[in-house]
């Protein structure tokens, strides 16, 4: 396991923090500047550098310059305005099955107050309470019932569902990318009506028998799915013991938590494909938003519009889609901390990999042509785990994680892309399988194929 695929298990909601609920944001440190576009636009002639929907990427400190996906181990900075993503409606709730794609029979309906869904087939019911939700008026009650503005930013949180007087939030990898946000949970935000005072309320903190403050942590499914340690509690006994912690009704989680699935995948909007490319890439995808950042060699943040990318020691780009969900993830560095020599910095010398749904790209680095496929991991403990990755084309397909470079030499820095969407979990490999055949697996060939560096 090379230093990202680390640092990805760091960025376990869970780990290395005392406070599991949802926070206020505290946006006052200093971090990379991005700027946001639409979403859709029509098809571009392709520039060596122009301006560009620029987003923050996360630089990992244990690793110098090397960067991960996860937002949630970050820096914080300055709040800026983010257009939100496309708001999807409400739809006929799929199966709680392996269905490849769960919000395929969405409809378009906006949502009230700014909220978007964190699925296409969130539920929401039209009834007071939920016509009224809204983040930035939502409070939250300490251990001893004191109630304060929770300041949530709108964006920060996607709807899960919305019924019988309770409302479930995930926080999306967008605005915690975009903002650096490290001190926020990764877990959902539950909150419930207070029909007396007409308001809703989370209720992160409690006291126990012991009389000690215990900061609830509420996964939701992908999550639980894909971050999951605990070899002897399936995520559904975990989900069933949050839903009782909090004294939902079966019958009202089923709706409120949403589909019991590795990922919540978007719709296929129809919209045109959108090329975009600078001095150190070219790439067309299918109309998400798109985030750049840069970094200097002393960390300096760079305005990632008026910077060359291959003038930055460090270069991310990130695209997301309508729920806010990162979908893909690749960075250019000068630190040289990848390649063929991984495995004299492996951390995790028992796990095993398979490789699956190998698909070729156009990206060919100094150790050869690149491919895209799923690795699915198995670690020393037997905690099974997939990421979305680019990696030698000529791999092995299977073997030792230690021997799956997935950091690459190019024109003198390294080029990594992996772990896309973040971990997945699957229940078999029907459920894998399933995966492999969707429309977001699909995209994502489409868009390693159409990748090329220069």
């Amino acid at each position: 396991m090379d230093d990202i695929e680390k640092l990805l298990r760091d960025a376990d909601p869970r780990a290395s923090r005392d406070s599991g609920g949802p926070l206020p944001l505290d946006l006052s440190e200093p971090a990379p500047v991005f700027i946001q576009r639409p979403v859709a636009e029509p098809l571009r002639t392709k520039r060596s550098w122009w301006p560009a929907a620029a987003g923050a990427m996360a630089t990992a400190a244990a690793v110098a310059a090397v960067i991960i996906w996860a937002p949630w181990n970050s820096l914080t900075p300055e709040p800026l305005p983010a257009t939100p993503p496309t708001q999807s409606a409400p739809a006929p709730d799929p199966s709680q099955s392996s269905s490849a794609d769960p919000g395929s029979t969405a409809q378009s309906q906006a949502l009230p107050h700014g909220l978007f869904a964190a699925w296409d087939g969130a539920h929401f019911a039209d009834d007071e309470p939920c016509q009224g939700l809204s983040l930035p008026e939502m409070l939250v009650a300490d251990a001893q019932g004191k109630r304060t503005k929770g300041g949530f930013d709108a964006q920060s949180y996607a709807l899960i569902g919305c019924l019988d007087g309770f409302a479930a939030f995930n926080p999306t990898d967008q605005y915690r990318t975009e903002n650096n946000i490290g001190d926020t949970s990764g877990g959902m935000l539950v909150a419930e009506w207070n029909e007396k005072t007409s308001q809703w309320v989370n209720s992160p903190v409690s006291i126990n028998a012991d009389g000690m403050e215990v900061h609830q942590e509420f996964l939701a499914w992908p999550t639980l799915r894909g971050y999951s340690y605990e070899p002897g509690q399936s995520p559904a006994e975990r989900m069933e013991e949050a839903r009782k912690e909090l004294g939902i009704e079966a019958a009202t989680a089923e709706d409120l938590f949403g589909p019991n699935l590795p990922s919540w995948m978007e719709a296929e909007s129809g919209t045109e494909p959108v090329a975009y490319g600078n001095t150190a890439l070219e790439v067309t995808y299918p109309g998400w938003s798109m985030g750049e950042s840069a970094r200097g060699a002393d960390g300096t943040v760079l305005d990632p519009v008026t910077t060359d990318p291959l003038d930055a020691a460090t270069y991310q780009l990130m695209f997301f889609d309508a729920h806010g969900k990162a979908v893909f993830n690749m960075a250019l560095f000068t630190v040289d901390q990848g390649g063929t020599e991984g495995g004299t910095a492996c951390n995790d010398p028992g796990a095993n990999y398979v490789l699956h749904g190998v698909s070729p790209s156009s990206v060919v680095v100094d150790e050869g042509a690149l491919a895209l496929g799923l690795v699915t991991e198995t670690d020393a403990a037997g905690i099974e785990r997939s990421t979305v990755s680019l990696v030698l084309a000529d791999s092995a397909k299977q073997g030792k994680m230690c021997d799956l470079p997935t950091a690459f030499h190019h024109r003198g820095k390294m080029f990594q892309s992996d772990a896309w969407n973040g971990y997945l979990g699957f229940l078999d490999a029907k459920e894998r399988t399933t995966y492999l055949a969707s429309s977001e697996y699909q995209q994502a060939k489409d868009l390693a194929a159409s990748l090329t560096l220069k």
